[in-house]
């Protein structure tokens, strides 16, 4: 039992969240490849989610009743323009694809269309949007999400099929917990075929510690290498070192709990088997990322206040550190082929982060699209602003997936499909008339990556009048060689593709 106590809990509790964490991500773990330069790499996919609409009525659009953003180029084609939400792209326009015009469909009376939505708009164009199922729940997913259909169709041999991540901290209101159908962005069918949230990685520490205890990078020095093998030789069978604790904890849970623990275990036990099955990565550029250390304290829940009243000292946890280390973290999980698929939560579905910090605009990224600004920049501009924020990371993300070297020789970039989805777009809400921030009318989506014959001749803007914006997604399991269909929604945006 003394080598038990010398195993973290947290090692063998973070595992429930639905990423096998048993064992730390080791070299030996990787499928076998060609050198370098000399032989296929794998395909990669990302899905990122950003909590908030692209638009909303302002200023002299407000005195003719038309919403409108500052997010969709007034450009169609290559070389489109920049506007003041798109603006983090910079020299990124070469590679990545805005398709704008796009509309999730609502109950008019007759029942919810198919990848259709409630009459209610927060919450409720996230189910059809991740899914493509029609949201028959406002709080939760009905059908897998594409992160986990991918990772059934490309994830073999990698070692956490999907992970998934979400940058904001807690919810800030009330309890001011994390998680929830808003925190959620993975949902995976259960060995009974019940359907199963994923909860994600929250804590960049925690995610670094998952992925990289005990990794050996290619052409890593001898000390590296020793303590590597000194940790797998302490850690080497997780299920063994905490055997009592688990069989605590399995007479504890009822039925249906305790089939998925034993099947858990199970999984674990299959992926400690394969570690003499599976031969060493090929050198290139994945390396030892550099542990985060603690992560930033979690910020105090706000209640809605106007911009005067706001509490900028609130609803924060230094989610921009966040964001930049859970990025690091992702690429280089994904350069080191620990994983292929990933599901990536910038803010919640309604989202109440304060954009105080980031923008130095006087709110929450929510009430931003209400008009709450506490600034000298309009309602529109700011709102942009807080969009701007989450665009600026996708596009850190993008950048450095274009300049680093796969396995291959290529970009990693070009063997990857990585998109950004909104929780809305604007123009005409059920609930609250013409020309409203609440609409999934007008709705966008930002798209990169060279792989499967995607956006072969560069990034430019498409108009898809109507089409369901989960057929950026469809567009982008495709390329990597996961099909075209995601519950409901069936083929993709084909001027991606031209």
């Amino acid at each position: 039992m003394r080598r038990t106590s010398q195993l973290p809990r947290r090692s063998f509790l973070r595992g429930m969240g639905g990423v096998a964490i048993a064992l730390p991500a080791l070299e030996i773990m990787m499928p076998r490849k060609s050198t370098a330069g000399g032989g296929a790499a794998p395909t990669r996919y990302v899905v990122a989610f950003a909590g908030t609409s692209i638009g909303r009525t302002d200023g002299a659009y407000a005195e003719s009743g038309q919403t409108t953003d500052l997010f969709v180029p007034d450009t169609v084609g290559p070389s489109y323009d920049l506007k003041r939400a798109l603006a983090p792209l910079g020299d990124l326009v070469a590679d990545v694809s805005v398709v704008s015009g796009m509309k999730i469909p609502w109950d008019t009376g007759s029942g919810i269309p198919a990848a259709g939505r409630q009459v209610v708009f927060h919450e409720s164009t996230m189910c059809p949007l991740i899914c493509g199922v029609r949201g028959t729940d406002v709080d939760d997913a009905t059908g897998p999400t594409s992160d986990q259909v991918v990772a059934e169709a490309i994830g073999a041999g990698s070692p956490h099929p999907v992970i998934p991540v979400c940058v904001q901290a807690a919810s800030y209101r009330g309890s001011n917990g994390s998680g929830g159908a808003s925190g959620t962005l993975s949902y995976r069918l259960g060995g009974s075929g019940d359907l199963e949230k994923v909860a994600p990685f929250i804590s960049p520490r925690l995610l670094y510690e998952s992925l990289f205890t005990g990794f050996v990078p290619p052409g890593a020095d001898p000390a590296t290498i020793a303590e590597a093998e000194f940790q797998l030789a302490r850690r080497k069978s997780v299920i063994d070192l905490v055997k009592g604790d688990a069989d605590r904890l399995l007479g504890m849970l009822g039925g249906t709990d305790k089939q998925r623990m034993e099947r858990h275990f199970d999984e674990l036990r299959q992926l400690e088997q394969r570690l003499d099955m599976l031969e060493p990565l090929p050198e290139g550029s994945c390396t030892l990322p550099r542990p985060p250390g603690d992560d930033p304290p979690i910020g105090n829940a706000t209640e809605t206040a106007s911009a005067e009243e706001y509490d900028t000292s609130a609803a924060w946890s230094d989610e921009e550190t966040r964001a930049l280390v859970h990025t690091d973290l992702l690429h280089m999980a994904l350069a080191c082929d620990l994983t292929r698929s990933v599901a990536l939560q910038y803010t919640y579905a309604h989202c109440w982060l304060n954009m105080y910090p980031v923008t130095g605009h006087t709110n929450d990224l929510h009430e931003l699209g209400h008009g709450g600004t506490g600034s000298d920049a309009t309602p529109l501009e700011a709102m942009s602003d807080g969009i701007a924020w989450h665009i600026g990371h996708w596009a850190r993300f993008v950048a450095k997936l274009r300049d680093t070297t796969d396995f291959d020789g290529r970009r990693m970039l070009d063997n990857t499909a990585i998109v950004l989805v909104f929780e809305g777009g604007h123009g005409y809400d059920p609930e609250g008339g013409d020309q409203n921030v609440h609409s999934s009318e007008n709705m966008a989506a930002l798209i990169a990556g060279r792989v499967g014959g995607l956006n072969p001749n560069g990034g430019k803007h498409i108009v898809a009048p109507d089409e369901h914006p989960t057929r950026v997604i469809t567009s982008a399991m495709q390329a990597v060689g996961a099909g075209g269909t995601l519950g409901e929604v069936d083929g993709v945006i084909a001027a991606l593709f031209e």
